[in-house]
């Protein structure tokens, strides 16, 4: 306290300016976020790699198309694509099917 019992002044610029601050640090995080995914079906006839980066796409081999992965199913219907030419999460081990021997193709 200051001689003779007075206060000076309570400073009330503090709050709004530690909100200021807390809201040009949090400006940039904002603004650095990633872009939503690309629709699946802009990679068909493109590449495996290319369909997969969106990881809820599934690739089928057979056709080469990029298709949205069926989450109400563990393993893609064969009305979508055949399991053998399914591809989802990763592309290597595809199917050859001009070898019967040879089942699987590392790329």
């Amino acid at each position: 306290m200051a001689p003779g019992g007075a206060r000076g002044p309570t400073p009330h610029w503090g709050l709004p300016l530690g909100g200021a601050a807390l809201l040009l640090l949090l400006v940039p995080a904002a603004a650095a976020q990633e872009p939503p995914a690309a629709a699946c079906s802009q990679n068909t006839n493109g590449t495996c790699g290319d369909c997969l980066k969106n990881v809820s796409c599934l690739w089928c081999n057979t056709n080469k198309a990029c298709l949205d992965y069926p989450v109400t199913n563990i393993l893609p219907p064969s009305s979508l694509c055949q399991l053998s030419s399914a591809r989802w999460g990763v592309c290597w081990g595809l199917f050859k099917e001009e070898n019967p021997y040879a089942r699987f193709e590392n790329n």
